[in-house]
């Protein structure tokens, strides 16, 4: 029997079960940051956003995040060793999404191509187990999912923001 990391498998039950690809961002950041900042993670990510903001039409940031991920593929073709994603089908489907955009195709779901019985099984325990259905439908998505982002309380980091404007304000002026 294979451990696969909690968050990872939170991951992918709200990637292809509740559809809330923030949720995913905000769980894979934080392990992210626990774990030296691994590109994998990074990568898992860069696709759970590419994924939100295209589901918005935001575009230009999704053709953005799948570029760095089509890159970080390209670039080491064991990226998701260990994590049992088929490597050329995610590539492939990166591609293709990317192609979609690129002629205004329409938004539809997409579903991480796994390659392990037991990890997907162990993912639609932890999605069932939350009231959700795998492989959900999200092409019609409520508000709430879509524009996530704009109801979280932001107000640490816009002032995280401001004293480090500050602060190289200061510097500048000392110069």
């Amino acid at each position: 029997m294979k451990k696969y990391p909690t968050a990872y498998i939170e991951y992918l039950a709200h990637f292809h079960g509740s559809r809330d690809f923030f949720e995913c961002h905000e769980i894979m950041e934080e392990f992210w940051l626990q774990n030296k900042r691994e590109v994998k993670w990074l990568a898992l990510i860069q696709i759970a956003v590419a994924v939100y903001h295209e589901r918005q039409k935001n575009f230009p940031g999704s053709l953005r995040l799948y570029r760095k991920v089509l890159h970080h593929l390209r670039s080491n073709k064991n990226l998701f060793e260990g994590l049992d994603i088929h490597h050329g089908d995610l590539e492939y489907l990166i591609k293709s999404r990317i192609k979609n955009i690129l002629h205004d195709g329409g938004y539809t779901p997409m579903n991480l191509p796994l390659v392990s019985e037991e990890l997907i099984e162990k993912s639609i325990k932890f999605t069932e187990e939350q009231g959700w259905e795998w492989l959900s439908d999200d092409s019609q998505s409520k508000n709430i999912l879509v524009f996530k982002h704009k109801l979280r309380d932001r107000s640490d980091v816009i002032k995280a923001r401001e004293h480090s404007l500050l602060k190289k304000k200061k510097e500048r002026e000392e110069h």
